[in-house]
């Protein structure tokens, strides 16, 4: 989907996220703030970023979550245990992780995948792609 941006003057390729709550599951602070930069810049609502699967685990059970971009690694351990979680709830998640794919805990390596460091277009091209594949609905613009 495109979005037809006034002050650009053209068609623009980022997603239209259109207020989706997307939760950022990050240990490292800084690339944790520029995701919540990059998903509100496309029309998503950022929550948090957290840095553990424990912290995780309370933001999505105190509130609605539309997708999760949940890095490999976190302070607590690895998020093999939360992506099982999301998979049983059918919340879609992007694994974001310094490691090749092939190095992932095994309960990761289905998901859709973006190394760090995080080229910014491909990651918002997976939170597209996750929004089409599980019809989170995207509004059309006027």
């Amino acid at each position: 989907m495109t979005v037809e941006t006034p002050a650009q003057g053209g068609r623009s390729t980022t997603p239209w996220l259109g207020g989706k709550s997307v939760l950022i599951v990050e240990d490292e602070f800084l690339i944790g703030l520029m995701l919540i930069k990059e998903i509100t810049r496309v029309g998503g609502t950022s929550l948090g970023p957290v840095t553990s699967v424990a912290d995780a685990m309370k933001e999505i059970n105190s509130q609605p979550v539309d997708a999760v971009i949940l890095d490999a690694k976190l302070v607590d351990g690895s998020a093999a245990d939360l992506a099982a979680c999301l998979d049983e709830r059918g919340i879609p998640y992007v694994v974001v992780s310094g490691y090749d794919k092939e190095n992932l805990p095994n309960g990761l390596r289905g998901a859709p995948f973006v190394a760090k460091p995080i080229l910014v277009p491909v990651l918002i091209e997976a939170i597209e792609e996750l929004a089409a594949r599980h019809a989170l609905p995207t509004p059309s613009l006027p």
